[in-house]
């Protein structure tokens, strides 16, 4: 699968030129890509629902930074002070661009815009791939060379804590087992369940990648991740819920960004989200929102992938954190490393009436605002330190 994202100023016009983008794409990489998505700064009409077609998300508190910088982007694009135009607008909204250009997963970009010769180094200093300009005349179709290669060699350890969790176990543990990338373990940790998950294990006791743990008592979510974790060996973590499975290819595209894109430490994709209390409503999608956005809220959700690193530095899931481990766990994330989202849903979260979502809602309400108060008064202890600008977060 070969993916080129395309920079524009208006998405609208520029799917209304799909077909022409499609030839100057392969033209530049010497091959037809497999699919084309946008990437731009507004959209003034309707875009074909083949196409894919986003634009950056905007923090409100950024908003009139944002309005000013897409101002001088729009002259710059006339040609009034281009130079000037682009550099100060790439000034106030460069990592929003790149963060939501990144977001496409793109093995090349194109960058359709008469300011490209400005936002090109920009990109190249982010992105492991090649970066096209269509005011570009010189440029020559890209080799075999270039092009980014994985290593199938790295280990991905999964932990899939359960307690009671039978009724789904099944198709979690399959949609693990199944993945496109095969170089992976799955630890089954079950948390002092009195329902029989041996069971439901030992029907995949022919698959030597799976291992089975057991809590005599239950000792809650955060201590079971961190019992499988203890026994992880891969260099790459992530954990999954007993009521939940992954698209065929989600640890596959996870682990290629990941290694791609050194400078990151975890990524997260989007979801499909199935109802099972409203069987009618069908499977929607629903798209997380960038890093920055954790200052308000869980914007990671349930699919992710980190490096062991990552696991080292920050430690261990809190035990006092039950049913807010996960964000806990996201925001001491995000104060060391490089975080980053992926918009294609990879995973599908389920809900229904035993759910942990269901149940404890209002508490989970209510431990969430306890551990952004927490995390945020942390903040405010801390020493004023001038950050690099790729951790700046969206300007």
């Amino acid at each position: 699968m070969t993916r080129v994202c395309v920079f524009t100023m208006d998405v609208a016009s520029s799917a209304a030129r799909a077909d022409a983008l499609f030839q100057k794409a392969s033209d530049l990489l010497g091959r037809r890509p497999d699919e084309l998505c946008l990437v731009g700064c507004r959209q003034t009409g309707p875009v074909d629902s083949r196409i894919a077609a986003y634009l950056p998300w905007v923090d409100t508190d950024d908003y009139n930074r944002v309005r000013l910088a897409n101002v001088l982007l729009r002259l710059a694009e006339t040609g009034i002070a281009r130079g000037a135009s682009s550099r100060l607008a790439l000034s106030l909204c460069g990592p929003l661009l790149t963060e939501a250009i990144l977001a496409t997963e793109p093995d090349a970009l194109l960058l359709d815009v008469k300011w490209a010769a400005h936002l090109a180094p920009l990109l190249r200093s982010a992105f492991a791939g090649p970066v096209y300009r269509c005011d570009d005349v010189r440029v020559v179709p890209s080799s075999d060379s270039q092009w980014w290669q994985p290593d199938m060699f790295a280990k991905v350890s999964i932990v899939l804590p359960t307690h009671n969790g039978s009724q789904y176990l099944r198709q979690s543990i399959e949609s693990c087992l199944q993945q496109s990338y095969p170089n992976l373990e799955l630890i089954v940790v079950d948390d002092g369940s009195a329902e029989d998950i041996g069971r439901v294990v030992d029907e995949f006791a022919g698959d030597g990648r799976l291992r089975f743990v057991r809590h005599e008592k239950n000792r809650g979510l955060p201590a079971a991740l961190n019992t499988g974790f203890a026994k992880a060996s891969g260099a790459f973590l992530t954990w999954t819920s007993d009521d939940n499975y992954y698209q065929r290819d989600a640890i596959e595209r996870m682990l290629r960004f990941l290694q791609r894109h050194p400078q990151i430490g975890f990524v997260y994709a989007s979801l499909y989200v199935v109802d099972e209390r409203q069987p009618d409503a069908g499977v929607r999608v629903r798209r997380v929102l960038p890093p920055a956005d954790l200052r308000r809220q869980n914007s990671v959700g349930a699919c992710f992938l980190y490096r062991r690193e990552v696991s080292e530095r920050v430690g261990l899931y809190n035990p006092d954190a039950v049913l807010v481990e996960d964000y806990d766990y996201w925001v001491r994330v995000a104060s060391q490393f490089r975080m980053q989202r992926i918009l294609a849903p990879l995973y599908y979260y389920r809900y229904h009436d035993k759910s942990l979502t269901s149940v404890h809602s209002p508490e989970v309400a209510r431990r969430f605002d306890a551990i952004r108060e927490q995390h945020r008064d942390q903040r405010k202890e801390q020493p004023t330190e001038e950050q690099p600008k790729e951790q700046q977060g969206v300007a």
